[in-house]
């Protein structure tokens, strides 16, 4: 180390550390970077003796990497970033980009967001290509380490100078059912004692749902822990089972329940785009990121209160929506398009 030249790290050098550290693979590090995997492991191995460290070690498939890499890796992250905004013009013309934009996020967040996204995409950066990652607890080592341009998330919980947020939309819950196996819960005791399907992203299941209903003395029966609402959707379908989720969901995995006001007060959930400050200044990624609000902005439909219509039935992704009210009195609901 010292005779180290910093001079002999190239930008191509990086961009394979970072690709293994990312997939924890010289061949998939190799697949991308259009090269075989010799030629792979044998920068490899430069590397290790210029900075006089194995930097990966491989166990059973993967090349885990070392202390002295994962120290690394921000680093480099930024390097590549600063690199890449020697190339980038003043101006971003997305007819003439073949960028792959990745977009991390859960979900509930790809079912409502990455449709609309692909397709703009599609229609003004044809020769783009886009990635998503699922993750289940928000981590910004995803933005940190370049895995995403962008995270979608409905929490803020996170504190740190490094990372930028915008909220791009708001929903509210509402709850599913099947209506060919239940009628809609018709005050707050019906709905606590049906069986719920839930969202758990982790080992506690407790939500503000249920910390609402202990205020009053009241505890819901969950039947069923997924990982995903779609989850949740495909087993509730043909069962009695309950299944409170944001509105928007309606017209997707939802799209044949009728739904229903929650009994219960709930706070509206924020949705927030998330990404790394070294990228404020991005035209590329500036452009994808007004991209990505005019997709939210522009998003089919957004459940207001609905407006009740006595003696009428409906589905929740008609012009008309399923049976419930905000007094859950058993009308339907018309939803209103904004």
């Amino acid at each position: 180390m010292q005779n180290f030249d910093h001079l002999s790290l190239d930008g191509r050098s990086l961009h394979m550390l970072k690709l293994i550290h990312e997939h924890r693979s010289v061949t998939v590090a190799a697949r991308q970077m259009g090269v075989n995997q010799s030629t792979v492991s044998h920068s490899l191995e430069r590397l290790r003796g210029l900075l006089g460290d194995p930097l990966f070690l491989k166990v059973g498939r993967a090349m885990v990497p070392t202390e002295r890499m994962d120290g690394m890796i921000d680093e480099v992250s930024h390097v590549l970033a600063s690199l890449q905004s020697l190339h980038d013009k003043s101006s971003f013309d997305p007819s003439l980009s073949n960028h792959r934009f990745a977009v991390m996020g859960n979900d509930f967040e790809h079912d409502m967001f990455v449709p609309s996204i692909y397709q703009a995409l599609r229609e003004q950066a044809p020769n783009a290509t886009m990635r998503t990652h699922v993750f289940q607890e928000f981590s910004l080592d995803c933005l940190k380490e370049g895995m995403a341009d962008i995270a979608l998330c409905p929490l803020k919980d996170y504190e740190s100078p490094d990372i930028v947020a915008t909220t791009i939309t708001t929903d509210r819950m509402v709850t599913f059912y099947d209506p060919t196996m239940r009628e809609a819960p018709k005050d707050v005791h019906e709905y606590a004692d049906g069986h719920h399907g839930i969202l758990a992203l982790s080992n506690d299941e407790t939500t503000a749902i249920d910390i609402t209903l202990r205020k009053e003395g009241l505890e819901r029966h969950v039947s069923y822990c997924a990982p995903s609402f779609g989850s949740v959707a495909n087993v509730a379908r043909g069962t009695d089972m309950l299944a409170t989720a944001p509105s928007r969901l309606a017209y997707t995995v939802f799209r044949d329940f009728d739904w229903v006001e929650v009994p219960i007060a709930l706070t509206p959930m924020d949705f927030h785009m998330v990404w790394h400050v070294r990228n404020r200044h991005s035209p590329r990624h500036r452009w994808f990121r007004e991209l990505v609000k005019q997709v939210a902005k522009d998003l089919p439909c957004c459940y207001k209160q609905p407006v009740t219509q006595s003696g009428k039935d409906g589905r929740a992704c008609g012009a008309e929506t399923g049976n419930g009210s905000p007094s859950m009195s058993g009308k339907s609901a018309r939803l209103e398009i904004t």
